[in-house]
């Protein structure tokens, strides 16, 4: 690895991943009786993407999990890459997207619709089960399930795997963690070997919020992390009761501990310009990239998030 991100289960640890993209020599009969239709090898080109999200402390509203797994094996033909990542919802992180010290409406940052693409005959994207796959984090060790995609367009086909974990073990205790590790146990062929990602846990934030002298000014503080430059993703989404109020927006800035959000600024984005209060979530990211036999170059995204809710009157 060298250094550079579903169905909801409750306190369960039973988590899922998108395992998408593997080769066949030939067609594969699934237990539902589908075909999934090999895609030749001797064409196309391939991408992999693994990301896990934990958020170690409750959302104070609850909408957030506390922790997201997602998978990605994929090999295409007849798209272009952006397409494909869009198609399966692997698009640029947002710090990939946003100038340093930039806000914008989040909703500008979703991928792009697919462009015209050439006739179904020419065109395919397979994603295709890589075995057994298990999370490892701490004493906790789960196998994760595989799911079939919807047989909705005629060019795509495969399984993916996401599992969405609403509250983690109130024993779970993250700072006493120092890596996380997902074991894949690979296709059977070369396509996927065994494979083990590692990855070191990124520092927690500790994200706190306050108004400022100036009432239209939050300030945030956080544990800084000094020894990176990648930016810091901060969303803000306004709330009445427990009902979201105009646009969030999105903003990157430096891992340096503190940001000012100018809220006149902010609604000129979209975000809701009354409420009771403003919902904060804060990611830092901890990004590496693998290889997995055929698959070069996969992305491995460890993101922790840290959330709060202010009351503004």
């Amino acid at each position: 690895m060298v250094p550079k991100n579903a169905a909801r289960a409750g306190l369960g640890l039973a988590f899922a991943f998108g395992a998408l993209g593997v080769v066949a020599s030939c067609s594969a009969v699934e237990e539902d009786g589908r075909v999934i239709r090999a895609l030749d090898d001797e064409a196309g080109s391939r991408l992999a993407q693994v990301h896990v999200v934990l958020q170690p402390q409750p959302d104070p509203l609850g909408v957030e999990p506390q922790l997201d797994i997602s998978a990605h094996f994929v090999h295409y033909r007849g798209f272009d890459e952006d397409a494909v990542r869009t198609r399966v919802g692997l698009g640029a992180l947002p710090f990939e997207r946003l100038k340093m010290g930039a806000c914008v409406a989040s909703e500008s940052l979703e991928g792009m619709a697919l462009r015209d693409l050439p006739a179904p005959a020419e065109r395919e994207l397979q994603l295709v089960d890589a075995g057994n796959v298990q999370l490892r984090l701490g004493e906790m060790v789960s196998d994760v399930p595989l799911v079939l995609i919807p047989d909705l367009l005629p060019y795509m086909s495969g399984v993916e795997y996401e599992q969405v974990v609403d509250a983690l073990p109130s024993v779970f205790i993250y700072d006493a963690l120092r890596e996380l590790s997902v074991d894949i146990e690979g296709s059977g062929d070369d396509e996927i070997p065994p494979t083990i990602l590692r990855a070191p846990l990124p520092v927690q934030l500790g994200l706190e919020a306050r108004r400022g002298l100036d009432a239209s000014v939050i300030e945030l503080r956080w544990r800084a992390n000094r020894r990176s430059d990648a930016p810091l993703i901060i969303r803000i989404a306004g709330y009445v009761g427990s009902e979201p109020l105009g646009a969030e927006v999105t903003c990157a800035t430096l891992d340096r501990g503190f940001f000012r959000l100018d809220l006149r600024e902010l609604r000129e984005l979209g975000l809701g310009d009354a409420g009771e209060g403003l919902h904060l979530r804060a990611s830092r990211y901890q990004t590496s990239t693998f290889d997995a036999g055929e698959f070069v170059g996969g992305d491995f995204i460890v993101e922790v998030r840290d959330s709060q809710f202010i009351v503004l009157r």
